[in-house]
């Protein structure tokens, strides 16, 4: 099936359009942007940049995506965008590409929601099947892993890690790493409030993994032990359980440190 460009869009000859795009009214599709097919790209939405977006994406209105990093060093080198498959971006989104002192590329997974008004700064590198509320803004340089939740108007500082599966409350100032599984919210500062235990056990998480996890956090939020002794505990009490693992291992490679309470 051809694409179906509304008359109004603008589409720059050079930009690659696969079967079955389609672009909505005023939008504008620069020229160095690769659209998948079967992509829906709405009203007034802006494609710019060196961009590659995926299968199956859509874009309702007035997004912003792949336009300049808000970094001063940034002098317009050739960085780049890449969108996965699957992924649906609601109105006012903006994506911005990598910076060279970044790595160059800024990256999106696949089947995530972005809703209204949600950010995703310069070099951040974002997994699959993640949820992003109501203008919840990533800094540049941060991670978040596979199926992590970043509540609304929650703000991820940059070079910061979110787990996957973690759970970030509404309105969280996330200055350090959120822990995969858990729910982390609040804002100045961000507290650790244990295993998102309602979102694990939806997400079909064994009652032996939620009971790992709930044993780990006790460990880590033990007042009368150091994160160090806490740590050295949870290897020699809980190894081998493959949550807890993906917990030690996020915390052994933190260079901001970690929040816990």
């Amino acid at each position: 099936m051809e694409s179906k460009i509304h008359p109004t869009a603008i589409v720059d000859p050079r930009a690659v359009l696969a079967e079955g795009v389609e672009v909505g009214p005023y939008a504008i599709i620069d020229g160095n942007v690769e659209i998948g097919r079967d992509c829906l790209i709405g009203p007034h939405c802006r494609i710019t940049g060196w961009t590659t977006i995926g299968a199956r994406n859509r874009f309702e209105s007035h997004c912003s995506i792949g336009a300049p990093p808000q970094d001063l060093k940034y002098a317009d080198e050739p960085t780049r965008l890449f969108i996965g498959d699957g992924n649906t971006f609601r109105e006012f989104v903006t994506i911005h590409r990598g910076t060279p002192g970044g790595g160059g590329i800024t990256r999106i997974g696949q089947a995530s929601l972005f809703m209204a008004y949600a950010h995703v700064a310069h070099d951040c590198q974002v997994g699959s099947k993640t949820i992003f509320a109501n203008a919840a803004t990533l800094a540049g340089h941060v991670e978040v892993g596979d199926f992590a939740t970043v509540g609304a108007f929650s703000a991820v500082h940059q070079f910061c890690r979110v787990g996957e599966h973690a759970f970030l409350g509404g309105f969280t100032a996330a200055n350090k790493d959120c822990l995969p599984y858990m729910n982390t919210t609040g804002n100045r500062p961000a507290k650790c409030y244990g295993p998102n235990a309602i979102g694990l056990k939806r997400k079909g998480f064994s009652e032996d993994s939620r009971t790992a996890l709930r044993r780990l956090w006790r460990l880590l939020h033990n007042p009368k032990t150091t994160t160090t002794q806490a740590l050295e505990r949870a290897r020699a009490e809980l190894a081998g359980q493959p949550e807890v693992d993906i917990v030690l291992e996020f915390i052994a490679s933190s260079h901001r440190g970690i929040i816990l309470a």
